[in-house]
């Protein structure tokens, strides 16, 4: 029986919802593992440089882990006190609290207790319902049974208890992995890259290398940003007067280290505080707009300015990542999403079968220039065919607009056409689009036209086969008469024979042909080797635009002469046009070139 071979993309597919269901269902075991990893890699520099100092390793280990737990735990010493200090008053701001809830009823009115009439209907509507759907139990001598702030207290403890020890065990777990994982890093770190084998050795190095800069670039800015932030918030609440501003700035510092959900239970928290503790409304005003203020200036300005392109990742990417680190692994893949994240967009970049991971995750262009405005002129969308070709206008000149984004689009039509994935009338229709698009960009990027210098070479441009590879061509005829050049532009309804019959008359120094690759060379030998033939010394210029190959290598399958020349560039049909003139000897009175 003949075994079929399962195809890669089938098998990566496989491989990747496989490990996605590892991650879900092992959860419990993983989550504390990575935690310890990413502990132990962000306090592996520190360890580093101790070692690098003459401690040895062991010492450097134990004076790191030490100073985190003292300042873990002076944080959450200071925070307690604070907390603490917070709810012995907050009996004192019951006042407040009901004399701001009596406002916004006599502001709102009606309204209020209409919202609050329908909430206790729907109330009474669910409990009534879930009376009727229950049998009442017999009545029972209740004398005997506990009270149920009693009864609830014990059952509750245990949980309670039972959970407080639980965490306290993982937070252990975490804590003695990633000391063990700081002491054996380099060996840990040489047999992750024997998993890989050996073959990918320079792979696995060149992606460990990238996200380890990456992520550490990342949380370095990131401290920087929430420190800068949170230092603002606590001198901002002391200067407004809001109770306990030291816990609140150092809240909202540490907060922001949770994507999207700290920064705003930061902000909320001081407003709360604020609304709760002091007399008259001014102070909650000042609050808010103050915090929310100086989070809108952290998030749209501090943090670009800052962050710049330090991990790699587009935004959608970002928030895409953290709905499914969170799906996963709950609070800790949104605190581990983004470094995670860093860890695949580098795989994806170095393993080029995992290249859809750089595709998903990047935040650089899925396609090129190109690209997207041949697929823009193939949707027949002109107005965003014509946005992509205008970008950046104002940094960049016509020919390299032309040459950059516009050849090598028409170039990928013509490799469609030549490969039956398009008909005749779509390529038709992308040259027309094309052609309409080429004559705005003259407006776009307006030069001054120059006349015909004395002696200036005569010029004639015509396309290979049709209007379609005459586009770029009848952009050179542009340039070269701005530049001084005597030329002019013949459509492909004119016959090759005028051609021939004017260049036969001395009427013409050079010849033109305009042609978009992939084309037949055997179409373009032909007209050169007519052009040989005519009774002429006519120079032959040959631009096959968007060819990948040298000129030197075109040049050689085209008929051995000296007046052939190969450009596959605007730009360079222009710098062979400019030492033209003193290769030919164009007579000065000869009838001017017929259009």
């Amino acid at each position: 029986m003949e075994l079929k071979t399962v195809p890669a993309r089938v098998m990566t597919w496989f491989v990747l919802c496989s490990v996605v269901a590892v991650l879900y269902f092992a959860r419990e075991f993983l989550v504390p593992i990575a935690l310890a990893i990413f502990i132990a890699f962000v306090l592996a520099p520190l360890v580093r440089r101790l070692t690098r100092a003459g401690l040895p390793r062991v010492l450097a280990t134990i004076l790191t882990m030490a100073g985190v737990t003292i300042v873990l735990s002076a944080i959450g010493w200071m925070l307690v006190s604070q907390v603490h200090g917070f709810a012995e008053e907050l009996p004192e701001y019951r006042w407040n609290l009901r004399s701001k809830i009596a406002d916004v009823r006599s502001t709102l009115g009606s309204r209020v207790e209409k919202a609050a009439a329908t909430v206790r209907e729907l109330g009474e509507d669910l409990a009534s319902s879930a009376t009727e759907s229950h049998a009442r139990p017999a009545a029972t001598d209740r004398s005997a049974e506990p009270p149920v702030a009693s009864q609830t207290l014990v059952t509750s403890l245990p949980t309670t208890l039972g959970s407080m020890a639980l965490y306290s065990a993982i937070a252990g777990l975490v804590y003695l992995l990633a000391a063990v994982m700081l002491l054996r890093w380099d060996d840990l770190r040489d047999r992750i890259l024997a998993l890989a084998g050996e073959n990918e050795v320079h792979l696995t190095s060149r992606a460990a290398r990238d996200a380890s800069a990456n992520i550490t670039r990342y949380l370095r800015q990131q401290l920087l940003v929430n420190t800068m932030h949170g230092t603002a918030a606590g001198l901002l609440l002391w200067w407004i007067g809001v109770p306990n501003p030291l816990v609140w700035g150092l809240v909202a510092g540490l907060l922001r280290f949770i994507p999207y959900v700290g920064p705003v239970v930061g902000t909320l928290a001081p407003i709360l505080v604020s609304f709760a503790s002091s007399d008259g409304w001014t102070q909650t005003w000042i609050t808010a707009g103050a915090l929310v203020g100086l989070e809108v200036v952290t998030a749209n300005l501090l943090e670009p300015w800052i962050y710049g392109a330090c991990t790699g990742i587009s935004p959608l990417a970002i928030l895409v990542s953290a709905a499914f680190w969170t799906w996963i692994w709950g609070p800790v893949g949104l605190v581990l999403s983004t470094p995670l994240t860093v860890c695949l967009l580098a795989v994806g970049k170095h393993f080029p079968h995992l290249r859809f991971l750089d595709i998903l995750f990047g935040d650089e262009p899925a396609l090129s220039r190109p690209s997207r405005l041949y697929h823009r002129l193939l949707a027949g969308d002109q107005d965003e065919a014509w946005e992509i070709l205008r970008e950046g206008s104002a940094e960049r000149s016509l020919v390299e607009i032309v040459d950059g984004t516009l050849v090598p689009a028409l170039e990928l039509a013509a490799i469609a056409r030549t490969g039956n994935w398009i008909d005749s009338e779509a390529r038709e229709r992308i040259g027309v689009t094309a052609s309409a698009m080429a004559d705005e960009l003259e407006d776009l990027v307006p030069t001054q036209s120059a006349q015909p210098a004395p002696g200036a070479p005569r010029v004639l441009c015509f396309p290979a086969r049709d209007a379609f590879d005459g586009i770029a061509g009848r952009i050179l005829v542009r340039e070269m008469s701005r530049s001084g050049t005597d030329a002019n532009w013949s459509g492909h309804e004119r016959l090759l024979g005028e051609v021939l019959e004017v260049a036969r008359r001395g009427e013409l120094d050079v010849v033109v042909i305009s042609a978009v690759v992939p084309i037949h060379f055997l179409h373009v030998r032909s007209l050169c080797k007519r052009l040989l033939a005519n009774d002429s010394c006519v120079e032959i210029l040959v631009g096959l635009w968007g060819e990948a190959s040298t000129p030197r290598e075109l040049a050689e399958k085209l008929p051995d002469s000296p007046r052939i020349h190969v450009v596959t560039s605007i730009a360079e049909a222009l710098r062979w046009s400019a030492g033209a003139a003193a290769r030919v000897a164009p007579r000065q009175d000869a009838p001017a070139v017929p259009a």
